[in-house]
């Protein structure tokens, strides 16, 4: 026997049914994006499992919830968007000047990529001296990553410009990862050449995480747009 019971709209079940749905989705969502700052990660994690248990909850006792491929696809979007902008925003921002800042960065220089190991906040911006990297930065965090981040939003309540944007902002992704990866290319025997694991580690530990999210583009694409209203 199935456990899921609805109840009339306009009823107080149903009623309870819709807030204990609302206050799901916004655990779930804070908890996405609080995944992405890392430090803060587990507390994330747990708001994410609560916000799927609550919505579980909601659907048995009627509550109207969204396809759940979607409710998944979209929180990782909101994470993937959440990493990238914490982690370049600590290169961007001041926190670069930082003893911890710049030991992580510096370090990461070492271990993967040496372009953070040479010259770290020497320049007038600060942070990473090279200036593509820089560059790709601005953009990520100034622009694409807010711009994925509310059309991630939209996409999660079905909204018909949060699908839209969502592939809009994915293909800057992909235009920005281009840039990104064509400039650590040309700046190969310093980028790679100087760090302890070199070219295969950053594709194992960098480029390929960075790049997965991508996948998600064909998906996107073929999904049933009369979801979204």
């Amino acid at each position: 026997m199935s456990e899921t019971s609805t109840a009339p709209p306009g009823t107080a079940a149903a009623v309870d049914a819709a807030a204990l749905a609302a206050k799901g989705d916004r655990l779930y969502i804070i908890g996405c994006i609080i995944c992405g700052t890392w430090v803060l990660g587990p507390i994330g994690a747990v708001l994410v499992l609560w916000g799927i248990l609550l919505l579980r909850k909601a659907e048995r006792h009627g509550a109207s919830i969204r396809p759940w491929a979607i409710t998944l696809v979209g929180g990782f979007i909101l994470i993937d968007t959440s990493v990238n902008f914490f982690a370049w925003g600590l290169d961007l921002f001041p926190a670069h000047g930082t003893a911890l800042g710049s030991g992580l960065w510096i370090d990461y220089g070492r271990l993967v990529d040496g372009g953070y190991m040479y010259n770290y906040n020497s320049t007038a911006v600060g942070g990473v001296a090279d200036s593509g990297e820089k560059s790709v930065q601005i953009c990520m965090v100034l622009m694409a990553m807010p711009i994925k981040l509310a059309a991630a939003w939209g996409f999660l309540r079905m909204k018909q410009w949060g699908l839209q944007w969502t592939l809009i902002s994915y293909w800057m992704y992909f235009a920005c990862w281009m840039i990104y990866l064509s400039n650590m290319l040309l700046n190969f025997p310093l980028r790679f050449g100087s760090s302890d694991f070199g070219a295969l580690g950053f594709w194992l530990l960098v480029n390929v995480p960075f790049l997965g999210p991508l996948f998600l583009l064909p998906y996107l694409h073929t999904v049933r747009r009369d979801l979204w209203t």
